[in-house]
Order: C-alpha cells, then sequence, then structure tokens
C-alpha cells in the first residue's frame, strides 16, 4: 500500500486545506506515515504570509531534498506555490511538482498523470477552488474541527498578501455548511470554529449583503452536544444583530476574537482599516454590558511605517484601560508587492522586537490577573491529551493552539479518554494556563 507523509504549515484556514488534500490522499489510496522513511510521497503545505512564514516553509521543503535520491515522490502545495510560482523549479529543482490553491480541485488527476510532472508548476487564480461538505476530510482532532466559510478576501489591507494569493472573497452556501457542520457533529466534533479570512463579511458576495447572522441561525437549529465559536470577526461588521444571535444561543459561545492591528486613527487609515478608536472602543463596551463572560481576544501589530514613540504608548495605554483575555502581537513585516512596504518612516527591526517585548510582558501581567479571577469557577473542557504528568484541555474560553490550556488534577480514580468532556473546578492559576480540580 502506498504511503504518504504529510508536513503542515500555516494558520488554521490552511489546516482546512491539509485535512482536505488528506482526504484527497485517502481516496486515491494512500495510507500515512510519520516517517519520512516509509512514506512513498512526501508533500509540505505551505504558509508564505509573512517572512517568518516563508522561511519555515522553505526550510521543510529543503529538509526533503535528501529523499529525493530514494526515489521519493516530492510535492509541494498552498499559498507558496501561489505566492512565488515564478521562482520556484529554479530554487527547489528536486521537487516534482507544485500545486497552487486554485487547483486543489485537480489535486488527484495531476497526482495521477505523469504528464503533470513535464510542467512542474500548477497553478491557476485562487478563485477557481472552495471547498464543500461533499469532500473527504480527514480532521486532525477527531472532537474539535474548524468550518471555514469561504476563502479570499475583499479588504486589502495595506500590509496584508493573502488577498493576492487567494483571491477575492467567495462565500460557501448557507445549506452547504450547515450540511458540513451536521455530518462533523454526526461523527460526534463537539467543538466547531468558524473561520474564513473576513468572517463577518460572510456572504456578501452570495446574498448581496453581509449574511454571517443569518448562517448563524441556520447553525443553530442543528441537534447534538456542540458548541460554535467565531474566528476572524472584522470589527466595523459586528453589528448588534450578530450580538443578539450569540446572547441568545444556547451554542454559540461568547468568545470574541477581533483583529484589531491598532488603536491610533491614523495607522489604522494607513493600513487601510476601515473603523478607528472611537468604533473599537465602542465594540468593546458593547461585547462587555452584554456578555458578563465574554471572552476578547484580538491581535496587534507593531512597528507599522509611522508608529512613533506616541502612536506606540497609544497602544500601550489603551491595553491597560481596555483589557483583552487574549492578546497577540507581531512586528510588521515590509511584504513584496503589498502598499505597506513603500509607505515613508519605516521602523528599526531591533525597535520593532523591543515594542513586542514590552506589549507582550504588560499582557501577560494582565493575563494572569484575568486569571486569578477565574479561580473557583467551574467550568467543562474537552479533554486533548496527556503530558506526562496531567491530562489537559480546554473550555469554550480557550481556542485552538493561541490560547493557554487547563491542566487537570483529581484523575487518579478514573479512566479519561482524549476528546472526553469532563468538568473541573480551576484551584490554581498561571499566566495563560489553569489548573483545574475534576469534579
Amino acid at each position: 500500500m502506498k504511503k504518504a507523509g504529510i508536513i503542515h504549515l500555516g494558520c488554521a484556514k490552511n489546516q482546512v486545506d491539509t485535512e482536505i488534500i488528506l482526504g484527497f490522499l485517502k481516496e486515491m489510496g494512500y495510507t500515512l506515515t510519520s516517517s519520512e522513511e516509509e512514506a512513498d510521497l512526501l508533500l509540505v503545505n505551505t504558509c508564505a504570509f509573512i517572512k517568518p512564514a516563508l522561511e519555515e516553509s522553505e526550510s521543510n521543503i529543503r529538509s526533503l531534498e535528501k529523499y529525493k535520491k530514494l526515489g521519493k515522490k516530492i510535492v509541494v502545495t498552498g499559498c507558496l506555490v501561489e505566492r512565488f510560482k515564478k521562482d520556484l523549479e529554479d530554487k527547489f529543482p528536486f521537487v516534482d511538482l507544485f500545486i497552487g490553491p486554485g487547483e486543489y480541485m485537480n489535486f488527484k488527476n495531476l497526482l495521477n498523470n505523469d504528464n503533470s510532472f513535464s510542467k512542474k508548476v500548477i497553478t491557476s487564480p485562487a478563485s477557481n477552488f472552495l471547498y464543500n461538505s461533499t469532500m473527504t476530510r480527514l480532521l486532525f482532532t477527531p472532537y474539535s474541527a474548524y468550518v471555514k466559510i469561504s476563502e479570499g478576501c475583499n479588504n486589502f489591507c495595506s500590509y496584508c498578501t493573502i488577498p493576492y494569493i487567494r483571491g477575492r472573497m467567495r462565500s460557501r452556501e448557507i445549506k452547504d455548511i450547515a450540511n458540513e457542520v451536521e455530518k462533523l457533529v454526526g461523527n460526534n466534533v463537539k467543538e466547531i470554529n468558524i473561520i474564513s479570512q473576513d468572517t463577518t463579511r460572510y456572504g456578501e458576495d452570495l446574498y448581496g449583503k453581509p449574511s454571517l447572522a443569518k448562517l448563524l441561525s441556520e447553525l443553530e437549529k442543528i441537534e447534538g452536544d456542540f458548541y460554535i465559536r467565531l474566528l476572524y470577526l472584522y470589527p466595523s461588521r459586528l453589528d448588534d444583530e450578530i450580538i443578539q444571535i450569540i446572547k441568545n444561543s444556547e451554542k454559540i459561545v461568547p468568545y470574541f476574537d477581533i483583529p484589531l492591528q491598532h488603536v491610533n486613527d491614523e495607522i489604522l487609515k494607513n493600513m487601510n482599516r476601515s473603523y478607528g478608536k472611537n468604533e473599537i472602543i465602542n465594540i468593546w463596551n458593547k461585547i462587555r454590558e452584554n456578555f458578563p463572560d465574554a471572552v476578547i481576544r484580538t491581535t496587534f501589530i507593531v512597528g507599522f511605517p509611522g508608529e512613533s514613540e506616541e502612536k506606540f504608548e497609544e497602544l500601550y495605554n489603551f491595553i491597560q484601560e481596555y483589557y483583552f483575555d487574549r492578546l497577540g502581537v507581531f512586528p510588521y513585516y515590509p511584504e513584496e508587492g503589498t502598499k505597506a512596504q513603500n509607505l515613508p518612516h519605516q521602523i528599526d527591526e531591533e525597535e520593532k522586537k523591543k515594542r513586542v517585548d514590552i506589549i507582550m510582558s504588560k499582557q501577560k501581567e494582565i493575563s494572569k490577573n484575568l486569571n486569578k479571577n477565574m479561580v473557583g469557577k467551574e467550568l467543562e473542557i474537552i479533554v486533548e491529551g496527556f503530558d506526562g504528568r496531567y491530562f489537559y484541555g480546554r473550555s469554550w474560553r480557550e481556542a485552538p493552539e493561541v490560547d493557554g490550556l487547563i491542566y487537570i488534577v483529581g484523575t487518579e480514580k478514573r479512566t479519561i479518554k482524549i476528546g472526553e468532556k469532563v468538568r473541573v473546578k480551576i484551584r490554581k492559576y498561571k499566566s495563560y494556563d489553569l489548573l483545574g480540580e475534576i469534579l
């Protein structure tokens, strides 16, 4: 039997693509292996969003060169292929085939057709592919799934390469998304994470206006023991209708992942973000007023061109006054082909790193204080693993991969399975993680 080894890189949206590719390989008769030596086919699904992601992708591709001499087939897919298609053959001559995201519907034919390998780089506009509920997916975790409701982005933020890699936004039909969620829940998935490049803009292309509220109303009707978390909510389209649906829902948890990127009005304007500081404050207040136990997560970019000491200080002061339960910070990267690359007043790399450290140091302190307030509270968590000492998992308050974990004590007298739900009472806290006693 043929064996395939897969390296997955990048974001949750790219993870869905990897799971679809795994489904294609299964349909082609491949079994999966974690051993590169055993594999007949080695595949890297790449990310190329920012410089560190590109470097990681290139490093992983090069790590496979030694296996070419052993007769293994080497395939590269993902964002790197679309973004740097002109350079790939010269840079990685040992790779048999590069497949861009717009060609995933032809994945099986391309791998089966020896003629494909006469043309190594196969790409087409990313808008040619949109996955659907009929496709086989092999989930990374059987109890938790990402559901990508649209592909591509129309925002064209001045620092971002995504619209050039993934194309303009294309939404899936509400019925198809509901079919997928129903199928996942039927297979015992307990956590549905709704994702896209711009979740609050969902449906604009299909229905003439943003239709996330309409989609959520349909998903709310699905029966089963599961909850829904919304990720990548663009700030200016998080309206009262969506707030009320979440507030009245028994399935959608009050977890608000809102990538703000900055709070200074001039920086936001130069980023081509369609909101200002006052709108951010209004959204923050609205969430806190409607959801006493809400979790608000955000990301910021520091060192964007023109971010003076005063503008950085404005951001620093803001996160102290308007606290965030979860917060990530990234230095600005001047990506080729973006408008921000040519903006004046670029910031020194060392200064960017310093600003990242300053914000994260403050957020660590904020997070620890917020975690202190969790002591004594009870949470239902999904068990995800065992670290040799403790089982650990996440509640609705922790998104996969990006947030902290809850470690479980008091498990000695019972058997716990990965993917099982258990109830714990929080006893101790750290800066990002919690420790709970099983009830």
